[in-house]
């Protein structure tokens, strides 16, 4: 996805507080962390890491993780 993609898919979406994305992962204040790494795609569109979480957390909420947790010791 470009820039811009991203940047229209979050300006519509509904994005809860706290969003599973795996099964080790759990984004919490997602509305921080997605103003937060569009910001930084905004001012370096070449920051993978940043365009990385974005799409993770799209996936996450047209497919929301329903497996196991990871089992407590």
């Amino acid at each position: 996805m470009t820039e811009q993609e991203l940047i229209a898919y979050f300006e519509t979406a509904t994005l809860p507080e706290t969003l599973r994305i795996d099964r080790a992962t759990t984004q919490f204040e997602v509305k921080e962390a997605v103003a937060r790494n569009l910001e930084t795609i905004r001012m370096d569109p070449q920051n993978e890491n940043a365009r990385y979480r974005l799409v993770q957390i799209i996936h996450a909420l047209e497919h929301p993780y329903s497996g196991p947790e990871i089992p407590k010791l």
